[in-house]
């Protein structure tokens, strides 16, 4: 079970994520977006006398304790508040929003779109957008009517609310991710995590 903000306990009625529905809100809370832990899965295997290149140094994590205490501090409010808006939430890691979106709104998919991520480096491109670890973030579910109230948290501890997309309809069954108003990347879901499709 993995859980943010908790110091060895949580609410027994937080223990389960609820599944995603039409209409939620696809949620990334925490700090700005920058070039950090980009390919990091393949970059930390590499062989340490390999010279570093400019792509394994953009793989570096940096962390950003103010933040992420901050970030913490939303959850814990938003966990222990009755009732409870975040129906879902996953630690952003190792692949960015490319890993933690195509998990949480698993299986109804959803529909993405880049532009609203707040930038830390404008200088940014959709994959790296997407692909880019970029600490202390969250990604989590809400049922639209939350909306203001996570938003006014947030305001509280100065951490960035980004709407990036809604759940869509079961049928639907695919991530489909825009970058100024362009289709960047559109796939299954049932194909990558179906453990019993090959």
């Amino acid at each position: 079970i993995m859980f943010s903000a908790g110091v060895g306990s949580i609410i027994s009625n937080n223990v389960k994520k609820m599944l995603p529905e039409k209409g939620d809100l696809v949620v990334r809370l925490g700090g700005p977006s920058y070039k950090i832990g980009l390919g990091g899965g393949f970059n930390s295997s590499i062989d340490n006398t390999s010279k570093m290149t400019t792509q394994s140094k953009d793989a570096v994590q940096r962390g950003d304790p103010q933040m992420e205490n901050k970030l913490n501090r939303v959850i814990q409010t938003l966990s222990e508040s009755i009732p409870n808006p975040i129906k879902s939430i996953h630690d952003q890691g190792a692949g960015g929003l490319a890993n933690v979106v195509k998990e949480i709104v698993y299986p109804n998919g959803a529909i993405i779109d880049l532009n609203k991520v707040t930038l830390g480096d404008t200088s940014l491109g959709p994959l790296e957008i997407w692909c880019s670890e970029f600490q202390e973030s969250d990604v989590i579910l809400i049922d639209p009517k939350f909306k203001e109230k996570v938003k006014e948290i947030c305001e509280l501890e100065n951490i960035n609310m980004d709407v990036l997309g809604e759940v869509c309809d079961k049928s639907y069954g695919k991530v489909l991710v825009t970058f100024n108003n362009e289709k960047i990347i559109d796939f299954e879901l049932e194909s990558i995590l179906n453990p019993s499709i090959r």
